[in-house]
């Protein structure tokens, strides 16, 4: 839906950030703190949709930039060559910049201006080593009034966050995955492609955002605990439906019952008229290999039933076994990746800086490390870099125009305030519609960093020019390189399943140790993050690997062999696993070793678990194999 460029909401909040950026501003210009316009750029970052967002990116910007300052400058005291030094903020950046993929939410926020921070202090020390302490003192006192000016001002303006209204989609999403249950009972599972691509895309885009929606109450994060559980058992409840109807055709008997006792559940989670209690849908009856289906069912009511409290009117309620853990999102390819590219071309353009000695290098250092941070810090910086580019160069030129025409008059105080206005009103407008939103923050931040507003040192109309040249080569360089790149969605689909085939090959192992109660905890995850890939990815819009859910019953049905008993499982227990083996190098083959060895057992429960066991192969070996046959044939 457009946005027209004069809506009444976007002037609000334009007037209001343009405000907040003012007032910070003045507050330091006023107080004499070294380089003012540091003041100013906390806004455009801390500002957020929601206040609760908006609290804890405020704590964790004053956070990181605190540890950041001391860090740099405790880099710069450290005895050794400032190459070494250099070397050190480096690694510094280099484990901030990792730390912004295994951080959630806006915790990463904090280890991303931590590394920031750092970079500001260490690499101007290049022309004046006796300034660093000044310096890392200013970056942290206009961090400090920024930050309680947007906060106080921004705030009050700021809505609550969205949390029941998040709390009704998770329930009829949850609703939405049972109803597709029940009519993979009645149907089978073969026409319902699309419709599993929907529920998966979403179920992992809502578990995304939910600490972002959650964020700034201590109740909304205890609630994450019910968020994750009913995110879990949706899938399972999708996963277990598969099994059950996973040979394609209509469902007969006992499976018909229990698809309509799914679509009552489905129907009472829509409608939401009152909370709905596990007991009232104890699925009667259910027919063979359908316990897991049902616990997670009960799981997702009890889910439902815990989230449907208003936040601040719950109470504490005692843990419940029954609440299905969700691993942490932990993306350590991109975050080593991270750390290896910003922490090195930070090393090599200070280290640059350092050896010419020349303000124009060092200018273009600064920025070569905080642009390669930032957009390092994104899950497709790909998307953002042209963005930011765009907002960079339009910050320079605007930074341009302010020097040589504007400050060059400024004879007071006054004058000074008075001559931001216009800059920050415009500045506002563009932070504030959503066409312009993404590349308005670099606008602003880099007008602000570029103008050098309130600094009594006169620069050259060249050395205005140079800097402005310093400033968008910085930027060239980082985000030209990101946008000539290839797109990382397929690598980091490919990524995702090969950790979702070791997590699988260690349940097979004689002794798997942690590795079934990880794989309960993990292998919903595994799933979300190939969901939130492939949704990213373009070129598979269409080629979602088969078998994302059965591959979770595949993991189940391993479990189910490591805990039959030795009186019942041997010999072939370990003939299966054996065989289990080469699951992902030929889960097809491995499939067919199965059922050949159900064959020739003819006891239950022995036969059912190889069963399950092949039939969770055959469904998920289009995933199991994704991204092999490509790299063979190469």
């Amino acid at each position: 839906m457009k946005v027209p460029i004069l809506d009444r909401q976007v002037v609000v909040r334009a007037l209001v950030l343009a405000l907040s950026a003012w007032v910070a501003f003045a507050v330091a210009t006023i107080h004499h703190v070294q380089n003012a316009y540091w003041a100013a750029m906390p806004v455009w970052v801390v500002a957020q949709a929601s206040r609760g967002v908006l609290l804890e990116r405020a704590l964790f910007r004053v956070l990181g930039t605190v540890l950041g300052a001391l860090a740099g400058f405790a880099l710069l005291q450290v005895p050794v060559h400032p190459y070494v030094q250099l070397a050190l903020l480096g690694l510094w950046v280099a484990v901030n910049g990792g730390l912004t993929h295994l951080l959630r939410g806006v915790h990463g926020y904090g280890a991303l201006l931590a590394g920031v921070t750092a970079a500001i202090v260490v690499i101007p020390a290049v022309l004046a080593p006796g300034a660093s302490l000044n310096l890392a003192t200013a970056r942290v006192e206009c961090t400090l009034i920024g930050v309680v000016v947007a906060t106080v001002i921004t705030g009050l303006a700021t809505p609550r966050s969205p949390s029941q209204a998040f709390f009704v989609r998770l329930r009829r999403l949850s609703a939405d995955a049972v109803a597709y249950a029940a009519q993979v009972l009645r149907d089978g599972a073969a026409e319902l492609g699309a419709e599993k691509r929907r529920l998966l895309g979403e179920i992992s885009e809502v578990e995304d955002t939910s600490r972002l929606i959650l964020a700034g109450s201590f109740e909304g994060y205890r609630r994450l605990h019910d968020v994750d559980s009913l995110v879990v058992s949706s899938l399972a409840v999708m996963s277990a439906a598969g099994t059950l109807g996973g040979d394609g055709h209509p469902a007969a008997g006992p499976a018909v019952d229990l698809a309509a006792q799914l679509d009552h559940a489905a129907e009472h989670l829509r409608k939401g008229v009152e909370p709905v209690a596990a007991g009232q849908f104890a699925l009667l009856g259910p027919p063979p290999g359908a316990e897991r289906l049902a616990g997670a069912l009960t799981r997702i009511l009890e889910a439902n039933l815990a989230l449907s409290r208003p936040i601040g009117t719950s109470t504490l309620r005692p843990f419940r076994r029954r609440l299905a853990v969700l691993a942490p999102h932990r993306e350590w390819s991109q975050a080593g990746r991270t750390a290896l590219a910003s922490g090195t071309v930070t090393f090599l353009a200070a280290g640059l800086a350092h050896g010419t000695g020349s303000p124009l290098v060092v200018q273009a250092a600064v920025g070569v490390s905080i642009f390669s941070l930032v957009l390092g810090s994104l899950p497709v910086p790909q998307h953002i870099a042209p963005k930011l580019l765009v907002g960079v160069v339009g910050g320079i030129l605007l930074a341009a125009l302010y020097r040589l025409a504007v400050q060059p008059g400024l004879a007071s105080t006054s004058a000074l305030l008075g001559s931001m206005v216009p800059f920050l009103l415009l500045g506002g407008f563009l932070r504030a519609h959503p066409r312009t939103a993404i590349a308005g923050v670099d606008t602003n931040m880099c007008f602000l960093l570029a103008s050098q507003a309130g600094t009594t040192v006169v620069a050259s109309r060249m050395d205005v020019v140079g800097g402005s040249v310093a400033l968008t080569a910085a930027a060239g360089l980082v985000a030209g390189t990101y946008i000539l790149m290839p797109r990382s969605s397929l690598r980091q689909v490919e990524e995702t399943v090969g950790v979702i085939r070791r997590d699988l090959i260690r349940m097979v192992e004689s002794d798997p140790g942690d590795a079934i109660a990880d794989w309960h905890a993990r292998g919903s995850r595994q799933i979300l993050r190939l969901s939130l890939h492939l949704g990213r990815s373009k070129e598979l819009t269409e080629r979602w690997p088969k078998g994302m859910l059965a591959v979770l019953s595949l993991g189940h049905a391993i479990e189910q062999l490591h805990e039959l008993p030795p009186s019942v499982a041997e010999p072939g227990k370990a003939e299966a696993f054996r065989a289990l083996q080469h699951l992902a190098a030929d889960p097809l083959g491995t499939a067919g070793t199965l059922r050949g060895l159900a064959g020739t057992r003819a006891g239950e429960p022995l036969r059912r678990v190889f069963l399950d066991l092949a039939q969770g192969l055959e469904a998920s070996a289009d995933l199991l194999t994704f991204g092999q046959s490509e790299r063979t044939s190469s």
